[in-house]
């Protein structure tokens, strides 16, 4: 089921994502008359959790500012619970088992990342650091391996039709 898209740079929503109680809530939250509060608390969801986000490279800390400074053009947004739990739900809708792993590989990297920028040239951390230089090409041809697998995987799982309609592959068998 596709939960949200990107249209001309705006998150669209599916109707089917008001099935689900949480967006539900979300959404009728929102007394406004054009549902910017929810339309924001969605975009939010989509770029934060999303493999399709153009901000899913960010690392999680960095891809959060980035999308309250330049998605909502509101720093001091803050997610409420419902928002959260919102996103813990949409992860779990998304992912798959390639999915899962994709991300700890990417938040390894970053944690390697962030050792090299961070650690001092001394007698302890030079050999961990040579060794991390070492074979990251390594680590990073298999990252980008199996970031191929999971694009390749999304693009199966939905199957293009007349229009702009998708159908999942799943019920075509």
């Amino acid at each position: 089921m596709k939960i949200f898209d990107l249209k001309d740079n705006e998150v669209v929503i599916s109707p089917e994502i008001l099935t689900i109680d949480i967006f539900s809530e979300i959404w009728k939250e929102d007394k406004t008359k054009t549902k910017l509060n929810a339309f924001n608390d969605f975009k939010y969801i989509y770029h934060l959790c999303d493999f399709n986000s153009p901000y899913n490279n960010y690392s999680e800390e960095k891809r959060t500012e980035a999308i309250k400074e330049e998605v909502l053009g509101q720093k001091d947004y803050t997610p409420s619970d419902k928002v959260k739990q919102a996103c813990e739900i949409y992860k779990k809708l998304k992912q798959g088992p390639l999915d899962v792993l994709l991300n700890s590989v990417k938040n390894k990297i970053f944690e390697f990342s962030k050792f090299l920028d961070e650690s001092e040239i001394d007698a302890d951390s030079t050999v961990a650091s040579l060794k991390i230089i070492d074979s990251i090409s390594k680590v990073v041809s298999q990252y980008k391996s199996l970031e191929a697998a999971v694009k390749a995987e999304k693009q199966d799982s939905a199957v293009k039709i007349r229009g702009d309609k998708q159908v999942n592959s799943e019920f075509n068998e």
